[in-house]
């Protein structure tokens, strides 16, 4: 497979199509309208409409308002799921082989053959440490560095969700390729932020900074999901985050998203509505202007310093 040209990066903020169901196609589109570049799916037909989301992106590209290099495509694959695209009877590089096919035929778009994913995520790891082992290698062979022609460049980087810190400390020791995304609630009650996890990243980012020239590579990125569900009563009452919403004129939601994201954790946002898409993607740019009048940059950093004594204490 030739390998793409020039691939989006991450984004800071992701557009989540869970439980969009029928509307998947529709809300993929507007949100591609609304601003969103990166796009985050499964191949689990309980949780998710993989086919939909991929009629959303390919409507976006028909009409020109984006091409298929301006986009972050992301999936996943489910371990043990009855409604993904594989037999639970079939072996494991069988399972993998025919949920992988099926998400770049459904995320395939007119505008670049072969297809490719920006990244592949496993849902979670699987019952047994053995068979996560043996998932991963196989996801491995689709990696741009994979010795398999057949199989190499149609994933650009793999992830795991779900996760807890004795799994990713186990592949990041014995895989030639550790997790390079690390999807999981961001929230208090049930992780407490999850600073294990995300101080792993930031050490396995510090390791990378170290190599040099060639050896050099892209860090790994902490995404959160439940960020406002789980969060309920932190982010509707905390006075930080009203006092930077008010004082940048934006909603609560927002400033609550801007300072996640200054924590360097890519938001997963799954809003429904359009004006809220808008909204929410213009927030950083609004508390940046903010920043810049008299005052504003002290307001910053109490709220943020609040911020950070949170979810870092």
């Amino acid at each position: 497979m030739s390998q793409p040209e020039a691939t989006a990066a991450m984004p800071p903020m992701m557009y989540g199509t869970a439980w969009k169901k029928k509307r998947t196609a529709d809300l993929v589109y507007e949100a591609i309208k609304a601003g969103f570049r990166g796009i985050d799916t499964a191949a689990m037909k309980m949780h998710y409409d993989e086919a939909g989301t991929g009629e959303g992106i390919r409507r976006a590209i028909r009409e020109g308002i984006v091409s298929r290099k301006d986009l972050f495509i992301q999936t996943k694959f489910a371990p043990e799921d009855p409604s993904s695209p594989y037999s639970l009877r079939d072996p494991i590089p069988a399972q993998i082989h025919a949920s992988i096919t099926s998400s770049l035929a459904n995320l395939s778009t007119p505008d670049h053959s072969p297809p490719y994913l920006d990244a592949l995520v496993m849902h979670s790891p699987f019952a047994s440490a053995s068979a996560t082992h043996e998932a991963w290698a196989v996801l491995q062979s689709y990696l741009p560095t994979s010795p398999d022609p057949s199989a190499r460049g149609k994933i650009l980087r793999l992830g795991i969700s779900n996760v807890m810190l004795p799994v990713l400390l186990s592949l990041s020791c014995s895989t030639t390729y550790p997790p390079m995304i690390v999807q999981n609630r961001f929230c208090a009650a049930e992780r407490s932020w999850d600073r294990d996890i995300r101080a792993w990243c930031a050490d396995q980012n510090q390791t990378l900074s170290r190599g040099s020239g060639s050896q050099q590579q892209e860090k790994v990125k902490y995404q959160g999901f439940w960020t406002l569900t789980g969060n309920p009563g932190t982010w509707q009452r905390a006075g930080f985050v009203r006092e930077l919403a008010d004082a940048a004129g934006i909603s609560l939601a927002a400033a609550w998203y801007v300072l996640i994201m200054e924590a360097g954790v890519v938001v997963l946002n799954g809003t429904s509505d359009a004006a809220h898409m808008r909204e929410d993607l213009d927030a950083r740019r609004k508390v940046e202007a903010f920043r810049g009048t008299e005052g504003g940059e002290e307001v910053w950093r109490r709220c943020w310093g609040e911020f950070k004594g949170l979810i870092d204490d």
